[in-house]
């Protein structure tokens, strides 16, 4: 079935009947951001990910389903085998091997399921009693990745954690010697598969698991956060993670870092994101980039180069769960929260423009270095609801400096159309302490009055510069209306 687009614009959103969309018919090549409601309500979406012929399958965890989506905003739903449990989250991990075929734990992790690349039940096997334990309890499969030849690899935990592996024609087998695997999996760009170690006592660490599945070999990850969230390969080193401090039911998760390993020496590279920062899954672009989706105080999706360049963009106010890229060069996420697949261009997630807290190592775009305790900063630009208001020729806006900022920030507003980059005056100069929010009177020019029609809403992009720079350093698109 066709899935209803629905285009976040910023020109429109004073007129939405819900907070977050309007309703537009712009295609997906067009729109910045486009949102695709999934028809199963409360579905639990989780991992999504690129198929060979360029559509996207996607788990919906609640709901003991699989979804798939194409690039055209083609949206199916296919049911797993049903479930003989109410708890939530039956269906755990997925992933699709190089025939297309769509591998999925099932039944709260007892079943490792097989569907055709249209959909079909192809295989639906139950893992091997192999901890000894009473019941249909045990054991508990996870996460699963399918590496080139077709070989699906199987996280297992319950009483001890290992590995198993399937083919289309050979049912889940486990080896003795099989290395201790949670449910954090993941394929380096030598088709070796890599996990966080099952062991209770040595989460901090990662495993490359030997060919044979009969092996592996453990590597420590230096005092950084916690647990491994995800690994993927990446454009250096031997394997990419993401790491974050877990939140609690009264705090968010925090502290978050992404970097790699390198099996050879063993060496990592780690750049922290920010205390209000947690990055989860992880994928490699097609620029060679890591992208990776964060959770936190600061949801949005970031991405990193192999030197520490990065940033982390909010996209309007969802949070993404799950990411991959489309065969249209565009991110596309799932959302649990807002129960939606939500598509946004690369052009839309330069800059960072939400707070990402104290500690930050990763290198903003366009800079040479991480700031430094004692650097001053900008500060950002909070989103601005509805329309500002032109009063008596000039614009207020508002600038944000994040708690910890040695000497707070400091430096220019200016504003000019986001439609052809006219200025409507001279930029302002500001000075806002740390942990602090001011708002900014602009004047206009007399030419850039007139720049604005009475009446109208106008976009109108905002800068911040530092003092005797004219480099922008953070930017955002308001809506603005001069009185008629």
């Amino acid at each position: 079935m066709a899935a209803t687009a629905l285009t976040v614009r910023a020109a429109a959103l004073a007129l939405l009947a819900s907070p977050l969309l309007a309703l537009t018919t712009a295609s997906p090549a067009e729109a910045a951001v486009t949102v695709y409601p999934v028809p199963t309500s409360s579905a639990g979406l989780g991992r999504i990910t690129t198929a060979p012929d360029g559509s996207m399958w996607f788990l919906e965890e609640d709901a003991n389903k699989v979804g798939r989506i194409t690039t055209s905003g083609q949206l199916q739903e296919f049911a797993l085998p049903p479930t003989d449990s109410t708890v939530d989250g039956p269906a755990k991990g997925m992933d699709v091997g190089p025939d297309g075929s769509v591998w999925v734990t099932t039944e709260h992790g007892e079943n490792l399921t097989r569907l055709s690349a249209a959909g079909a039940l192809l295989n639906n096997w139950t893992f091997d009693n192999y901890d000894g334990c009473v019941g249909d309890s045990c054991p508990y499969g996870g996460e699963v990745r399918v590496d080139p030849t077709g070989t699906a690899w199987v996280t297992m935990n319950y009483g001890s954690s290992f590995i198993a592996v399937a083919s289309p024609t050979s049912r889940p087998i486990a080896f003795t010697n099989s290395p201790e695997c949670d449910d954090v999996l993941g394929e380096a760009a030598d088709g070796s598969m890599w996990c966080q170690n099952g062991s209770a006592s040595a989460q901090d660490t990662i495993t490359r698991v030997g060919a044979d599945a009969n092996s592996g070999t453990t590597y420590p990850l230096p005092s950084d956060a916690t647990y491994p969230n995800a690994l993927a390969a990446g454009p250096v080193g031997s394997i990419w993670f993401t790491r974050s401090s877990s939140g609690t039911m009264f705090t968010s998760p925090s502290n978050g870092s992404v970097g790699y390993l390198d099996a050879a020496s063993g060496a990592t590279q780690i750049w922290k994101t920010g205390s209000r920062t947690a990055p989860q899954d992880l994928v490699k672009g097609p620029d060679g980039q890591m992208w990776f989706t964060n959770g936190g105080a600061a949801p949005g999706i970031g991405h990193i180069s192999a030197t520490g360049v990065g940033a982390i963009s909010s996209v309007g106010n969802y949070e993404p769960t799950s990411l991959t890229f489309g065969a249209d060069g565009a991110v596309w996420f799932t959302d649990a929260k807002n129960n939606a697949i939500v598509r946004v261009t690369t052009d839309q997630l330069a800059t960072t423009d939400i707070d990402l807290g104290d500690g930050v190592t990763m290198i903003a775009p366009g800079t040479t270095e991480p700031p430094s305790p004692g650097a001053a900063s900008v500060g950002t630009i909070p989103k601005v609801k509805g329309v500002t208001p032109v009063r008596r020729g000039k614009v207020v806006v508002p600038v944000k400096c994040p708690k910890g900022t040695a000497g707070g920030c400091r430096g220019r507003v200016g504003l000019e159309l986001a439609k052809g980059g006219k200025s409507l005056g001279k930029a302002k100069a500001y000075a806002v302490k740390a942990g602090r929010k001011a708002k900014v009177t602009v004047k206009l020019s007399k030419k850039g009055l007139k720049r604005l029609r009475p009446g109208k809403v106008v976009k109108v992009r905002v800068e911040l510069t530092a003092k005797g720079s004219t480099k922008v350093l953070a930017k955002r698109t308001i809506k603005v209306r001069r009185a008629g």
